[in-house]
């Protein structure tokens, strides 16, 4: 249903209407979401807020469509899940094959302290994509577009994981104005981990990676101009 050119009372109450036959009579999504919209959408046209009114009528429909096709792509979501969970699993056992049998020639002068910030950010990686399916698939805006970002996840938080750590190892980046000790055993994985599961940390030392250099270059020096 598309807003109308004026949100009325006979509008709002065939949009309840168009609601109602849309979603399962034992769904929990109605009472919980669309039934307090209602309410606000009548209460602002009752106080003259025409405006207010039809915004809400707008977003209403919306977070209903939205609802509609996070339904149809729970099957999607589920399988995710399930991945992500065999994605834990093999992360964990190989962190229990390495810490049991350090030697076993695969991976014997492999595990430094940059691989193991690897493997954190993997599992941070994997601990945010079982996070983002199961609360987006329960606010219902699972969106099947993103199943790419939830299959690589774990691998971009791996990587991130191992560069972020790379970068406060090296002192280019400090936290707040002080210099983190990554020396201390477990600052590089709470590190590593925090960068595979959120990328708005990753960006945001990035970032300031990227103005600790440019500042560093642009840095005026003694003698003749160079153009």
């Amino acid at each position: 249903m598309i807003a109308p050119p004026e949100v009325t009372v006979a509008a709002i109450d065939e949009l309840e209407k168009e609601v109602k036959d849309r979603v399962e009579p034992d769904d929990s999504f109605f009472p919980a979401v669309v039934t307090p919209d209602l309410v606000e959408m009548r209460d602002s046209l009752q106080s003259g807020k025409k405006e207010e009114a039809k915004k809400r009528f707008v977003e209403t429909e919306v977070r209903v469509i939205k609802a509609e096709a996070s339904q149809k792509a729970e099957p999607l979501a589920w399988r995710l899940f399930g991945i992500e969970l065999a994605y834990l699993a093999g992360v964990l056992l190989i962190g229990y094959l390495v810490h049991k049998i350090p030697d076993f020639w695969l991976w014997a002068g492999l595990v430094t302290l940059g691989a193991k910030t690897a493997w954190f950010g993997a599992l941070g990686g994997i601990a945010v994509a079982l996070y983002g399916i199961y609360s987006h698939v329960q606010v219902r805006d699972f969106d099947a577009k993103y199943e790419l970002w939830y299959l690589c996840k774990p691998v971009i938080g791996a990587i991130f994981g191992w560069f972020v750590y790379l970068v406060y190892y090296v002192g280019l980046v400090s936290v707040q104005g002080v210099t983190v000790d990554v020396k201390t055993p477990a600052v590089p994985y709470a590190i590593a981990f925090l960068a595979g599961f959120s990328e708005r940390f990753t960006v945001q030392i990035i970032d300031k990676l990227m103005e600790v250099l440019a500042t560093s270059k642009e840095t005026p020096t003694t003698g003749p101009r160079t153009y």
